[in-house]
């Protein structure tokens, strides 16, 4: 029976997680599981899972604490955090955003395996990624196809390593036609449903560029081994192209708890224990080139990539506030590359040597973004 701590448990991926471990509970000890809130959500998790630990960041109330199970201890925060990750043997770091990177440098440290599906910390924490790789199964399912697809191929016959995008909700709209979009129109996804901030940068593609990132310190590969393309199907998640031309292509529905499964099981694997869909239910499926006059992020992603130093924890920040900007309504979609870009255009940051730099030069970043933007605090 594996010790499982799941970060992020009321979050899509950390609720899907918990569906996964359900069907398989037998298999599995729920060691802790963490959010950020107080929620009636997380407080059904626990009744639910009976977990060892529930830790949130905010002050539960008497009456949420009184309805806890018998054997569930809550531990607030950061003690919370440490408790769950220390008495795991893995953990699933489902926590959105900024405060998902913490956990990964505790549960990297602590040489515990990580079922990584935080972003900005495979981002932000380079040195650390590519030095525990052999601690990380990625979850996030470009990643996670990528996994499975290098696993069975040599560094040297590797040509070139496609992500894909579905394009998002403006893939057919012209670059004219995006000065004139809205918030509304924005986070119609045609085919994830996610949180605002992720769907904001799947329509800038700003999270597909983010993902070259973490595929280089992931996977040991070069920028110039990397692109992306455009699948609007979202069923092909990755492609592996061979120096004997061909193409290995990793493909399955557009459901999270598919790689979920893998990274819970790997070396492993299990049968999928929800509604499957056949191989004609997934057809047709088709391919374009990404428009770089459209989608700048890219362009600027890549520049990060091999700038590198502070470079991609000052991404992190900037996109962080140029998102806010926009769902608040002080900026207008395109504005949000053009700030992230006018922020890593001011960098005069010395390169991060430990956690708390990094996270410094987040902040910078963030405040940064407000400064440019005229916005007060």
């Amino acid at each position: 029976m594996k010790k499982l701590g799941v970060l992020g448990s009321t979050g899509s991926v950390g609720s899907q997680t918990l569906q996964v471990i359900e069907a398989y509970q037998e298999d599995f000890e729920l060691v802790g599981i963490l959010a950020k809130r107080a929620s009636e959500k997380l407080l059904s998790q626990a009744k639910r899972f009976r977990p060892k630990y529930i830790s949130c960041y905010e002050e539960p109330s008497r009456d949420w604490l009184g309805e806890l199970p018998e054997g569930v201890t809550f531990l607030k925060g950061e003690e919370g955090l440490k408790a769950i990750v220390e008495e795991s043997e893995a953990l699933m770091n489902a926590i959105s955003g900024m405060d998902g990177i913490l956990p990964t440098y505790l549960i990297l440290e602590k040489g515990k395996r990580l079922l990584a599906s935080n972003k900005e910390s495979l981002i932000c924490l380079g040195w650390l990624v590519k030095e525990k790789r052999e601690l990380i199964v990625p979850v996030d399912s470009e990643h996670n196809a990528l996994f499975q697809l290098l696993s069975g191929v040599k560094e040297s016959e590797v040509k070139r390593v496609y992500l894909t995008a579905s394009g998002g909700p403006f893939r057919k709209k012209s670059l004219e036609e995006l000065k004139h979009v809205t918030l509304e129109d924005t986070l119609k996804h045609p085919t994830w449903r996610m949180g605002a901030k992720i769907t904001v940068d799947s329509a800038t593609l700003m999270n597909k560029g983010m993902e070259l990132i973490e595929a280089m310190n992931l996977f040991d590969l070069t920028i110039e081994k990397l692109d992306v393309l455009i699948h609007p199907q979202s069923v092909v998640h990755g492609i592996v192209e061979l120096i004997d031309g061909s193409f290995l292509l990793h493909a399955s529905q557009t459901d999270m708890r598919v790689p979920i499964l893998y990274s819970l099981y790997y070396p492993h694997r299990k049968p999928f224990p929800f509604e499957r869909k056949s191989l004609l239910e997934l057809s047709p499926i088709e391919f374009e080139r990404v428009d770089t006059e459209k989608f700048r992020s890219i362009a600027l992603c890549k520049w990060v990539a091999l700038m590198g130093g502070v470079y991609p924890a000052v991404l992190v920040g900037a996109d962080q506030i140029a998102v806010e900007l926009f769902l608040q309504g002080r900026i207008e979609f395109l504005d949000i590359v053009n700030l992230v870009e006018d922020i890593l255009s001011s960098v005069s940051l010395k390169d991060p040597e430990n956690i708390g730099e990094v996270i410094e030069a987040i902040q910078w970043a963030y405040t940064k973004g407000r400064e440019l933007a005229g916005v007060e605090e």
